[in-house]
């Protein structure tokens, strides 16, 4: 939910006292996880706002488990390729890990 917030955040930039924008924070503490929810659109909204390399790639199974390879085809349809593509599948979460 926060990255329908973040230009609401962004005109407290003003007043926040912070030493940086608050978009600054985003992109250098928040990683991204649709959670299932394979759209475009979300996805194109977070690599915006906090960029491919903190974008994590997941299912929500069993929840949101739907047979016929969705999740498969989404990663391969996710608008990212080579090595954007390649964090986004697993990369970026083994750095955040240290796995």
């Amino acid at each position: 939910m926060v990255l329908f917030y973040v230009d609401r955040m962004k005109s407290l930039d003003r007043v926040s006292g912070l030493n940086y924008p608050i978009a600054h924070y985003l992109r250098r503490n928040l990683y991204v996880t649709g959670s299932g929810m394979n759209n475009p659109t979300y996805m194109a909204r977070a690599t915006e706002i906090v960029g491919a390399d903190r974008l994590l790639f997941s299912t929500d199974c069993p929840y949101q488990y739907r047979p016929g390879g969705e999740a498969r085809r989404f990663l391969n349809e996710c608008g990212l390729e080579g090595a954007e593509k390649s964090g986004f599948a697993s990369e970026n979460w083994l750095r955040l890990t240290g796995g």
